[in-house]
Order: C-alpha cells, then structure tokens, then sequence
C-alpha cells in the first residue's frame, strides 16, 4: 500500500511537471510568433488574436504554477516525500514559473490596450 501511494506521488508530480511546461512553452512560442509578427506586418485582428491566446494560455500556465506551488509544499510536510533537496528544487521552479506566467499575463493585457486604442 505504501509503495501505491509513493507511485501516486510521482505521476501527480510528473503530471504538474508536464503541465507546467507545457502551459510555459505554448505561453512561450505564442510571445515569440506575437513578436515575429510585429515584424512580418501581420493584420491587426491576427496580432489581436495571438494576444488573446496568450492571455488564456498565461491563466493556465498560473493555475498549474500555483497547484505546483501546493502541491510541492504538501509533499514537503509530508515524511515519505521523494527528497527534500528535489521538493525544493520544484517549488523554486514553480515560484519563478508564476512569475513568468504573470508577466506573460501583464504583457498580453496591456498589448491588447494598447493595440485596440486608448
């Protein structure tokens, strides 16, 4: 029963993992084809709807961040975690992860004003 629970461990941490990066890449590569396009003179409402995806993608790439967050301080407390020295690793990860997600949040909110007009 233990080594059950130990497995569950794992697949819930390599699922957020997954996620996380997942959300973080797809965040990622629509700021760089946001920015390609500013280049190549895409259309308004194109440039318009790259930011809008960008938007939804940078609440889910949070949302993971913060079950990361969660979920990496609950392993930490409880005593048959994986390793402290790798919880940690993953919580600092997720911290940095949020941040990113807010600033890729911030950025497609205020593009997206700017882009509509004041």
């Amino acid at each position: 029963m233990n080594e059950k629970n130990r497995n569950s461990s794992h697949l819930l941490f390599n699922l957020t993992k997954n996620m996380v990066a997942l959300a973080g890449l797809f965040s990622l590569f629509l700021v760089l084809f946001f920015i390609t396009g500013n280049f190549q003179n895409f259309q308004d409402s194109t440039q318009s709807m790259i930011l809008s995806a960008l938007g939804i993608s940078s609440i889910f790439f949070a949302i993971s961040s913060v079950i990361g967050i969660v979920e990496s301080i609950v392993m930490f407390f409880i005593k048959e975690a994986v390793s402290v020295r790798g919880n940690i690793l993953f919580l600092i990860l997720m911290i940095i992860c949020l941040v990113l997600s807010i600033s890729f949040l911030s950025m497609s909110l205020i593009l997206g004003v700017l882009t509509e007009g004041l």
